[in-house]
Protein backbone atom coordinates (compact mmCIF):
# COMPACT_ATOMS: atom_id res chain seq x y z
CA UNK A 1 0.00 0.00 0.00
CA UNK A 2 1.16 3.66 -0.89
CA UNK A 3 0.47 6.41 1.95
CA UNK A 4 -0.28 9.61 0.14
CA UNK A 5 0.23 12.60 2.32
CA UNK A 6 -0.94 16.31 1.71
CA UNK A 7 -0.65 19.12 3.67
CA UNK A 8 -3.58 21.36 3.18
CA UNK A 9 -3.50 24.99 4.19
CA UNK A 10 -6.72 27.49 2.56
CA UNK A 11 -6.52 25.65 -1.10
CA UNK A 12 -10.84 25.17 -1.39
CA UNK A 13 -9.66 26.72 -5.00
CA UNK A 14 -7.47 23.66 -5.46
CA UNK A 15 -8.10 20.62 -3.21
CA UNK A 16 -10.60 18.82 -4.67
CA UNK A 17 -9.09 18.78 -8.11
CA UNK A 18 -5.73 17.50 -6.30
CA UNK A 19 -7.96 14.38 -4.15
CA UNK A 20 -9.08 13.28 -7.02
CA UNK A 21 -6.12 12.94 -9.14
CA UNK A 22 -4.99 10.74 -6.05
CA UNK A 23 -8.05 8.87 -6.65
CA UNK A 24 -8.39 8.14 -9.84
CA UNK A 25 -4.85 6.23 -9.85
CA UNK A 26 -4.50 3.27 -12.27
CA UNK A 27 -2.57 2.03 -8.62
CA UNK A 28 -5.96 1.64 -5.85
CA UNK A 29 -4.49 0.38 -2.98
CA UNK A 30 -3.74 4.08 -1.46
CA UNK A 31 -4.01 5.75 1.74
CA UNK A 32 -4.35 8.90 1.52
CA UNK A 33 -3.77 11.51 4.40
CA UNK A 34 -5.55 14.84 4.35
CA UNK A 35 -4.05 16.71 7.11
CA UNK A 36 -5.38 20.06 7.58
CA UNK A 37 -2.99 22.57 8.62
CA UNK A 38 -5.31 25.14 10.95
CA UNK A 39 -7.28 26.27 7.68
CA UNK A 40 -9.25 29.11 7.64
CA UNK A 41 -11.70 28.78 4.45
CA UNK A 42 -13.75 25.17 3.50
CA UNK A 43 -10.86 23.08 2.90
CA UNK A 44 -11.16 21.36 5.55
CA UNK A 45 -15.37 21.15 4.31
CA UNK A 46 -14.33 19.60 1.45
CA UNK A 47 -11.88 17.03 2.35
CA UNK A 48 -14.20 15.93 5.00
CA UNK A 49 -17.22 15.34 2.30
CA UNK A 50 -14.84 13.88 -0.09
CA UNK A 51 -13.97 11.37 3.07
CA UNK A 52 -17.62 10.04 3.31
CA UNK A 53 -17.30 8.50 0.06
CA UNK A 54 -13.34 7.09 -0.15
CA UNK A 55 -12.94 5.22 2.80
CA UNK A 56 -9.15 5.12 1.36
CA UNK A 57 -9.35 9.12 2.41
CA UNK A 58 -8.17 10.15 6.30
CA UNK A 59 -8.46 13.74 7.23
CA UNK A 60 -6.38 14.81 10.31
CA UNK A 61 -6.58 17.90 12.06
CA UNK A 62 -3.68 20.16 13.37
CA UNK A 63 -3.01 24.26 14.25
CA UNK A 64 -1.23 26.16 11.64
CA UNK A 65 2.57 24.99 11.64
CA UNK A 66 3.63 24.84 7.83
CA UNK A 67 3.92 22.34 4.90
CA UNK A 68 6.94 20.50 6.78
CA UNK A 69 5.17 19.99 10.07
CA UNK A 70 2.03 18.93 8.79
CA UNK A 71 4.05 16.08 6.46
CA UNK A 72 5.56 14.91 9.71
CA UNK A 73 2.11 14.37 11.36
CA UNK A 74 1.17 12.63 8.22
CA UNK A 75 4.75 10.74 8.07
CA UNK A 76 3.82 9.47 12.02
CA UNK A 77 -0.09 8.54 10.81
CA UNK A 78 1.33 6.32 7.59
CA UNK A 79 0.76 2.88 7.57
CA UNK A 80 1.86 2.27 3.81
CA UNK A 81 4.66 0.16 2.97
CA UNK A 82 5.74 2.93 0.74
CA UNK A 83 5.15 7.22 1.26
CA UNK A 84 4.65 10.18 -1.07
CA UNK A 85 3.40 13.50 -1.21
CA UNK A 86 1.26 15.99 -3.15
CA UNK A 87 0.93 19.47 -2.68
CA UNK A 88 -2.86 20.62 -2.19
CA UNK A 89 -2.94 22.97 -5.16
CA UNK A 90 -1.08 20.07 -7.32
CA UNK A 91 -2.34 17.22 -9.17
CA UNK A 92 -0.68 14.30 -10.73
CA UNK A 93 -1.35 12.21 -14.00
CA UNK A 94 -3.75 9.30 -13.32
CA UNK A 95 -0.46 6.27 -14.00
CA UNK A 96 2.14 7.95 -11.58
CA UNK A 97 2.34 5.70 -8.61
CA UNK A 98 1.69 2.71 -10.84
CA UNK A 99 4.48 3.38 -12.87
CA UNK A 100 6.86 4.03 -10.24
CA UNK A 101 6.16 1.32 -7.94
CA UNK A 102 6.84 -1.16 -11.08
CA UNK A 103 10.74 0.50 -10.46
CA UNK A 104 10.14 0.21 -6.65
CA UNK A 105 9.77 -3.48 -6.92
CA UNK A 106 13.82 -3.52 -7.17
CA UNK A 107 14.54 -4.33 -3.24
CA UNK A 108 17.66 -2.54 -3.21
CA UNK A 109 16.27 0.73 -4.21
CA UNK A 110 14.87 3.10 -1.08
CA UNK A 111 13.84 6.16 -3.57
CA UNK A 112 12.03 6.20 -6.73
CA UNK A 113 12.75 9.45 -8.26
CA UNK A 114 10.45 11.01 -11.25
CA UNK A 115 9.98 14.27 -12.91
CA UNK A 116 8.45 17.59 -12.94
CA UNK A 117 5.66 19.09 -15.59
CA UNK A 118 5.92 23.13 -14.26
CA UNK A 119 2.62 24.76 -15.21
CA UNK A 120 3.92 28.93 -14.73
CA UNK A 121 1.78 31.87 -13.63
CA UNK A 122 1.03 32.42 -16.85
CA UNK A 123 -0.36 28.86 -17.30
CA UNK A 124 2.41 27.56 -19.80
CA UNK A 125 4.14 24.07 -19.30
CA UNK A 126 7.52 23.14 -18.75
CA UNK A 127 8.12 19.20 -18.94
CA UNK A 128 11.19 19.05 -16.77
CA UNK A 129 12.69 15.17 -16.96
CA UNK A 130 15.95 13.44 -16.17
CA UNK A 131 18.59 13.51 -18.55
CA UNK A 132 20.59 10.70 -17.16
CA UNK A 133 18.33 8.16 -15.99
CA UNK A 134 19.06 4.84 -13.57
CA UNK A 135 20.13 3.44 -10.64
CA UNK A 136 22.57 6.12 -8.41
CA UNK A 137 24.59 5.36 -5.45
CA UNK A 138 24.38 7.72 -2.41
CA UNK A 139 27.48 9.30 -3.70
CA UNK A 140 26.10 10.10 -7.16
CA UNK A 141 22.48 11.36 -6.40
CA UNK A 142 23.99 13.28 -3.78
CA UNK A 143 26.87 14.90 -6.57
CA UNK A 144 23.82 15.10 -9.36
CA UNK A 145 21.76 17.17 -6.43
CA UNK A 146 24.41 19.55 -5.37
CA UNK A 147 25.34 20.70 -9.43
CA UNK A 148 21.89 21.04 -10.03
CA UNK A 149 21.76 18.90 -13.11
CA UNK A 150 17.79 18.36 -12.28
CA UNK A 151 18.12 14.16 -12.84
CA UNK A 152 17.59 13.80 -9.04
CA UNK A 153 15.47 17.17 -8.06
CA UNK A 154 14.87 18.47 -4.51
CA UNK A 155 11.10 18.39 -4.64
CA UNK A 156 9.87 15.42 -2.21
CA UNK A 157 6.51 15.68 -4.57
CA UNK A 158 7.89 13.27 -7.20
CA UNK A 159 9.62 10.76 -5.15
CA UNK A 160 8.13 7.07 -3.51
CA UNK A 161 9.74 6.48 -0.54
CA UNK A 162 10.12 3.18 0.77
CA UNK A 163 8.68 4.20 4.52
CA UNK A 164 11.74 2.06 6.69
CA UNK A 165 13.40 5.25 5.54
CA UNK A 166 11.23 7.50 8.11
CA UNK A 167 10.93 4.75 10.60
CA UNK A 168 14.99 5.83 10.71
CA UNK A 169 13.96 8.54 12.56
CA UNK A 170 14.34 11.20 9.61
CA UNK A 171 11.81 13.77 9.20
CA UNK A 172 11.20 17.38 7.32
CA UNK A 173 12.93 20.44 9.35
CA UNK A 174 9.94 22.38 10.69
CA UNK A 175 12.24 25.31 11.13
CA UNK A 176 12.80 25.95 7.24
CA UNK A 177 10.39 26.86 4.36
CA UNK A 178 11.57 25.38 1.60
CA UNK A 179 11.60 21.82 3.71
CA UNK A 180 12.04 19.54 0.97
CA UNK A 181 15.95 21.19 -0.61
CA UNK A 182 16.68 21.42 2.95
CA UNK A 183 15.16 17.53 3.59
CA UNK A 184 16.69 15.91 0.25
CA UNK A 185 20.46 15.43 1.30
CA UNK A 186 19.51 13.88 4.39
CA UNK A 187 17.28 11.58 2.42
CA UNK A 188 19.47 10.93 0.09
CA UNK A 189 22.37 10.01 2.82
CA UNK A 190 20.02 7.60 4.40
CA UNK A 191 18.73 5.55 1.57
CA UNK A 192 20.58 2.30 0.03
CA UNK A 193 19.70 3.38 -3.77
CA UNK A 194 17.99 5.48 -6.10
CA UNK A 195 16.59 5.46 -8.94
CA UNK A 196 15.83 8.32 -11.17
CA UNK A 197 12.86 8.28 -13.86
CA UNK A 198 12.51 9.97 -17.40
CA UNK A 199 9.48 10.63 -17.45
CA UNK A 200 7.25 13.45 -15.77
CA UNK A 201 4.09 12.65 -13.48
CA UNK A 202 3.62 15.69 -11.65
CA UNK A 203 2.11 18.44 -12.57
CA UNK A 204 3.42 21.37 -9.96
CA UNK A 205 1.13 24.57 -10.45
CA UNK A 206 3.42 27.98 -9.46
CA UNK A 207 0.90 30.39 -8.05
CA UNK A 208 2.01 34.31 -7.89
CA UNK A 209 1.35 33.72 -3.50
CA UNK A 210 3.20 30.67 -3.48
CA UNK A 211 6.31 30.04 -1.27
CA UNK A 212 8.45 29.66 -4.39
CA UNK A 213 6.97 33.08 -5.91
CA UNK A 214 6.94 34.84 -3.58
CA UNK A 215 9.13 37.50 -2.84
CA UNK A 216 8.70 37.79 0.93
CA UNK A 217 11.47 36.50 3.74
CA UNK A 218 11.65 35.34 6.77
CA UNK A 219 14.28 33.88 9.36
CA UNK A 220 12.58 30.26 8.85
CA UNK A 221 13.79 30.68 5.41
CA UNK A 222 17.40 31.68 6.08
CA UNK A 223 17.93 29.59 8.75
CA UNK A 224 18.12 26.29 6.12
CA UNK A 225 22.08 27.78 5.43
CA UNK A 226 22.82 26.28 9.06
CA UNK A 227 21.84 23.12 7.97
CA UNK A 228 24.28 23.45 5.12
CA UNK A 229 27.07 23.22 7.83
CA UNK A 230 25.86 19.79 8.57
CA UNK A 231 25.90 18.73 5.08
CA UNK A 232 29.34 19.83 4.75
CA UNK A 233 30.90 18.14 7.71
CA UNK A 234 28.54 15.02 5.98
CA UNK A 235 30.41 15.63 2.63
CA UNK A 236 33.66 15.37 4.68
CA UNK A 237 33.39 12.42 6.75
CA UNK A 238 31.35 10.32 4.02
CA UNK A 239 31.70 12.11 0.62
CA UNK A 240 35.14 13.56 0.11
CA UNK A 241 35.28 13.58 -2.91
CA UNK A 242 32.08 15.66 -4.02
CA UNK A 243 33.45 18.43 -1.55
CA UNK A 244 33.43 20.86 -4.69
CA UNK A 245 30.36 20.49 -5.78
CA UNK A 246 28.62 21.10 -2.47
CA UNK A 247 30.75 23.86 -1.84
CA UNK A 248 29.37 25.09 -5.56
CA UNK A 249 25.92 24.36 -4.42
CA UNK A 250 26.48 26.01 -0.91
CA UNK A 251 27.16 29.02 -2.97
CA UNK A 252 24.53 29.37 -5.34
CA UNK A 253 21.97 28.63 -2.22
CA UNK A 254 23.00 31.48 -0.25
CA UNK A 255 22.87 33.76 -3.21
CA UNK A 256 19.49 33.25 -3.86
CA UNK A 257 18.47 33.23 -0.14
CA UNK A 258 20.41 36.63 -0.57
CA UNK A 259 18.34 37.83 -3.52
CA UNK A 260 15.28 37.11 -1.80
CA UNK A 261 16.53 38.60 1.25
CA UNK A 262 16.97 42.26 -0.68
CA UNK A 263 13.54 42.16 -2.51
CA UNK A 264 11.67 41.49 1.07
CA UNK A 265 9.67 44.86 2.03
CA UNK A 266 11.32 45.25 5.58
CA UNK A 267 14.99 44.56 4.53
CA UNK A 268 16.19 46.91 7.45
CA UNK A 269 15.11 44.54 9.79
CA UNK A 270 17.70 42.17 7.96
CA UNK A 271 20.54 44.32 7.45
CA UNK A 272 22.62 41.80 9.54
CA UNK A 273 21.71 38.86 7.85
CA UNK A 274 22.45 40.78 4.41
CA UNK A 275 25.90 41.30 5.26
CA UNK A 276 26.37 37.98 6.77
CA UNK A 277 25.48 36.95 3.21
CA UNK A 278 27.37 39.24 1.32
CA UNK A 279 30.34 37.87 3.20
CA UNK A 280 29.49 34.39 2.55
CA UNK A 281 28.92 34.58 -1.18
CA UNK A 282 32.26 36.91 -1.46
CA UNK A 283 33.82 34.01 0.41
CA UNK A 284 32.22 31.72 -1.99
CA UNK A 285 32.97 33.17 -5.34
CA UNK A 286 37.44 32.88 -4.12
CA UNK A 287 37.47 29.60 -2.43
CA UNK A 288 35.65 28.30 -5.62
CA UNK A 289 37.73 30.02 -7.90
CA UNK A 290 41.04 28.05 -5.97
CA UNK A 291 39.18 24.37 -6.03
CA UNK A 292 40.57 21.33 -8.36
CA UNK A 293 37.99 19.96 -10.60
CA UNK A 294 35.53 22.70 -10.99
CA UNK A 295 33.46 23.33 -13.87
CA UNK A 296 34.18 27.08 -14.11
CA UNK A 297 30.89 29.37 -14.04
CA UNK A 298 32.73 33.14 -14.45
CA UNK A 299 30.05 34.58 -15.68
CA UNK A 300 27.96 33.66 -12.99
CA UNK A 301 30.20 34.07 -10.26
CA UNK A 302 31.17 37.78 -11.56
CA UNK A 303 27.38 38.72 -11.32
CA UNK A 304 27.12 37.06 -7.84
CA UNK A 305 29.83 39.83 -6.93
CA UNK A 306 28.13 42.59 -8.75
CA UNK A 307 25.46 41.96 -7.20
CA UNK A 308 26.55 42.29 -3.62
CA UNK A 309 29.35 44.46 -3.76
CA UNK A 310 27.99 46.77 -6.35
CA UNK A 311 31.00 47.77 -8.73
CA UNK A 312 33.02 45.26 -11.52
CA UNK A 313 35.44 43.48 -9.43
CA UNK A 314 34.89 40.19 -11.92
CA UNK A 315 37.82 41.36 -14.35
CA UNK A 316 40.20 42.23 -11.44
CA UNK A 317 39.49 38.64 -10.19
CA UNK A 318 39.85 36.79 -13.93
CA UNK A 319 42.87 38.43 -14.16
CA UNK A 320 44.07 37.72 -10.71
CA UNK A 321 43.05 34.17 -12.00
CA UNK A 322 45.07 34.17 -14.75
CA UNK A 323 48.22 35.31 -13.34
CA UNK A 324 48.35 33.18 -10.25
CA UNK A 325 49.23 29.39 -9.71
CA UNK A 326 45.74 28.37 -8.42
CA UNK A 327 45.54 25.10 -6.81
Amino acid sequence: MISVIISVYNAADYIERCIKSIQNQTYSELEIIAVDDGSTDSSRKICEEMAQYDKRIVVLHKENGGNASARNVGIDYAHGEYLTFVDSDDYIESNMYEEMLKVMRNSQLTIVNSGLIVTNIYGQDTVAIASNPGVYSREDALKDFFVRKGNFTATACTKLIRKELFEKGLRFNNNVIHEDTEAMPRFINAADYVYVMDRAFYHYIKRENSASTSSFFSLRGYHILDTLKEYEKLCRENYPNILPQFHQYKLYTTYEMYMNLEKCCDYKKYKKQAAKLRFQIILGVLKNFRRKGMERKYSDWGMMLQAVLGFHLFETIIRFQKSAEIY
